[in-house]
């Protein structure tokens, strides 16, 4: 049996009958794109590690697009997966997903208003899964957006067996492997905020984004937003010293570099077009107020051509992920 008694596989909560949203889906299409290879690494590692009857917690889960490539990997394997992600919106779909796959399960991690912080990995899940804690943890493409690193690294020990492994990747680390021309994915985002603003400056085809431009206050609230959305990568040793702190040992490090495909990248940033050129146009986290559909039209063009413009018309950008495994 893989859950253990008490553990309710499907919560009953709010969320679980909410519709689909759009968010959601345009983001897990990004399970489509030649950079999101760098699970591939992931995936292996996690098919030779687990065994029947072990539980895997996937941290920060989301859309379940890692379970998508796992499970058709682990065939038959009587292997549990508890998604856990502090977004409704985005469980909501991997719900959608993977309702009626007795192998998955579902958190929502919440934020706790009393306390400012967002649960902790062993609140969530519940004393009956920590009492069993579990046998291997994975996070991926998010541990460079955990704030209070030490303390969330802290909650996943307390969820895991003794010498469980826990699987961490990102493409924001600030490592010194990273090499000429190559990228970590989210500076891009620095880059073409950089690049917009100068053609807004030369090109009369962008003349009306001019006036932002002179608005201190506001080009200081769109970075604000920017950093928040696409937080600036922080140092490898940050997150090897949390993890020392938090009780982990064992610790290894790999970098891989990955193609990216330019079109692919700026269709994904077109997602989060408030949060790469959010002073161009109206934004909806600034001014109260979202772009119509012919002032979002010239945002994303603007976007289109500042990443052209960023990678010279190449089709693809090298970028380098970065592997840490280590052991509770």
């Amino acid at each position: 049996m893989l859950w253990p008694a008490g553990f309710v596989r499907i919560p009953e909560e709010d969320w679980t009958v909410q519709p689909v949203e759009s968010l959601a889906l345009k983001y897990d299409k990004v399970e489509r794109h030649g950079w999101y290879a760098n699970l591939d690494p992931t995936v292996r590692d996690l098919e030779t590690f687990l065994r029947d009857g072990h539980v895997l917690v996937d941290y920060s889960g989301g859309t379940g697009i890692l379970e998508d490539r796992l499970l058709r990997c682990l065939g038959g394997r009587d292997v549990g997966v508890v998604i856990a992600d502090s977004s409704p919106k985005f469980l909501r779909l991997a719900l959608e997903k993977f309702r009626t796959e007795p192998r998955v399960a579902f958190r929502w991690i919440r934020y706790r208003k009393e306390a400012r912080r967002l649960e902790y990995l062993d609140e969530a899940l519940g004393p009956s899964m920590v009492r069993r804690g579990a046998d291997a943890l994975v996070s991926t493409n998010a541990v460079h957006l955990y704030t209070d690193l030490v303390e969330t690294l802290r909650s996943w020990r307390r969820s895991m067996k003794p010498g469980a492994p826990a699987f961490v990747q990102s493409g924001n680390i600030r490592a010194s492997a990273v090499r000429h021309r190559e990228w970590i994915i989210d500076d891009t985002v620095e880059a073409i905020h950089r690049i917009a603003a100068h053609l807004v400056e030369t090109e009369d085809r962008f003349a009306r984004f001019r006036a932002a431009m002179g608005d201190s206050e506001r080009m200081a609230a769109a970075e604000t937003l920017r950093r928040k959305i696409f937080l600036p990568a922080r140092p490898l040793e940050l997150y090897l010293s949390a993890l020392r702190e938090a009780g982990f040992g064992s610790i290894e490090v790999v970098h891989r570099g990955i193609e990216a495909r330019v079109a692919e990248w700026t269709d994904f940033l077109s997602v989060y077009h408030e949060g790469v050129l959010g002073w161009a146009g109206p934004s909806e986290k600034i001014d109260g107020r979202a772009p119509s559909a012919e002032e979002l039209t010239d945002r994303l063009a603007l976007l289109r051509h500042a990443t052209a413009e960023l990678f010279g018309g190449e089709e693809e950008f090298r970028t380098v992920w970065t592997y840490i495994t280590s052991r509770a």
